[in-house]
């Protein structure tokens, strides 16, 4: 596939009209289409540039692939510096991709990675693409060890680690050929990223094009375009499964799934703050509903709802968990429900004690997904069967009420709000219902946002004159 500048230009001008460019979980896309000069720059925004190293690596036209970078010669200091990966671990993603024209005899050169410590000829704990296996130097230091790659041939390669199933993926030209289970007993963090070769030994002789790296899984269907060129980096879906996107399992820092990966999360609230989680890119924030006159903000926009006639207490009780943190489970009273806590594989529970409310980042979603959101539904009620217990609950998209009922006692509502599916904020809250703080403990079961592939664009009418021909 012969790739010219013009193709390059319009997909990243398509891919920034669609989701700005900077997608949460692209770390660095590198497209190594510079002519001269020694940075290779970075398209996501923020991101580390590459530094070029040594008098061996060049700018070059390709016959078959375009601009690219070559490192011209094996044994002497060529690479390029490209900052640091992040931590490296059992409940941590990642997805490498990049294309690769190797010129050499079979070898452990570093393609991408590291061998050493950034500051000295050290360290044991690397992570490599090499010309005859991945290398991660991790206890258990897990490897693939796939077929040479062969010399003088370009090939798309992609290693994709999932944190959710423990598993280790090697593709070649978007297809799955090797795959390992891992389970990690340590965590690598501060290790360097170069191209090309370590910043003290395994130089590698060969052109790159196109190198890109996640902290997510990319699955099977964006590897393949990537491979096939229907994707770039700046395209390609992060998580492709029409179906459920899981909130409770975003509160506790996973990915949507089922069964999620997600933690806790414990998310508390304070009084007259609304307070945000950097670290958890589907939680906006989360926010203690007024006890007075002077309404609370609600959503990163700076939306503002007065709670004041049905609440009491302030930020109370126990934090917005993913999972039971109630001394009863509501899924149990009279086996009505289904086993929210109990059976992960197909329902989830999202807790909190009154009053607290949550708002999740809908275009972060929609950006991790690249799918469509036609639907939020859940179980919301008051955790029967506590005896005494009420609450009143909220639900707001883009700061507009949506529905809601108050003091719900001993029972529960099933909700679906399809203003989600255009709006940006989802912000749902529970309060007391205005009695006492006492047994006031809401419940969301199966809190899920329905995914879709995308609708298809609305036809495009012909404007002018329009004639019959016969």
């Amino acid at each position: 596939m012969f790739r010219t500048k013009c193709v390059v230009v319009l997909l990243v001008v398509s891919s920034s009209a669609l989701c700005s460019v900077a997608r949460a979980g692209l770390l660095g896309y590198w497209p190594l289409d510079e002519t001269s000069g020694t940075v290779a720059t970075n398209l996501v925004p923020g991101g580390t540039n590459g530094i070029l190293v040594g008098t061996g690596i060049t700018w070059m036209n390709d016959p078959e692939r375009g601009q690219v970078l070559s490192f011209g010669a094996a044994g002497i200091t060529n690479y390029v510096d490209a900052g640091v990966l992040p931590p490296i671990g059992n409940t941590t993603d990642f997805t490498w991709s990049f294309w690769a024209y190797h010129q050499d005899a079979a070898n452990n050169d570093v393609i991408l990675g590291n061998r050493y410590n950034s500051d000295s000829q050290a360290g044991s704990q690397w992570i490599k693409f090499t010309p005859t296996k991945f290398e991660c130097n991790i206890d258990p230091s897990p490897h693939l060890d796939y077929a040479d790659l062969p010399r003088d041939q370009w090939i798309h390669h992609a290693v994709v680690k999932r944190a959710v199933d423990r598993s280790l993926t090697y593709y070649r030209n978007g297809v799955a050929v090797i795959t390992t289970n891992v389970t990690f007993t340590s965590t690598a963090t501060g290790r360097p990223f170069y191209m090309g070769g370590d910043k003290f030994a395994e130089w590698w002789m060969g052109r790159l094009d196109d190198v890109a790296i996640w902290d997510s899984a990319l699955p099977a269907e964006s590897i393949a375009g990537l491979a096939d060129g229907t994707l770039t980096p700046l395209t390609a879906p992060f998580y492709l499964k029409v179906g459920v996107f899981d909130l409770a399992d975003a509160v506790g820092g996973g990915d949507g799934t089922l069964p999620g990966l997600g933690g806790a999360g414990n998310l508390g609230v304070t009084m007259g703050v609304y307070k945000t989680f950097p670290n958890n890119r589907f939680v906006d924030g989360v926010f203690a509903p007024n006890t007075n006159d002077v309404a609370c903000v609600i959503d990163g926009a700076g939306r503002t709802y007065d709670f004041n006639d049905q609440n009491s207490t302030g930020g109370a009780g126990l934090p917005w968990c993913n999972g039971l943190n109630m001394d009863t489970d509501p899924s149990v009273a009279g086996g009505l429900l289904p086993d929210f806590n109990g059976d992960p594989d197909n329902h989830s529970l999202l807790s909190g004690h009154a009053s607290k409310g949550i708002t999740f980042d809908l275009e972060a979603v929609r950006a991790a997904t690249g799918l469509y959101i036609e639907s939020f539904t859940a179980t919301i009620g008051d955790s029967r069967p506590k005896t005494g217990g009420s609450i009143s609950y909220y639900v707001f998209v883009d700061g507009i009420l949506v529905t809601n009922r108050f003091n719900v006692r001993d029972s529960e509502d099933f909700i679906t709000v399809t203003e989600v599916s255009t709006g940006r904020y989802l912000s749902i809250a529970i309060t007391d219902a205005n009695d006492d703080p006492f047994c006031d403990h809401g419940y969301l079961g199966d809190p899920f946002l329905h995914l879709t592939l995308p609708p298809p664009p609305s036809p495009v009418h012909p404007k002018g004159t329009m004639f019959l021909l016969r």
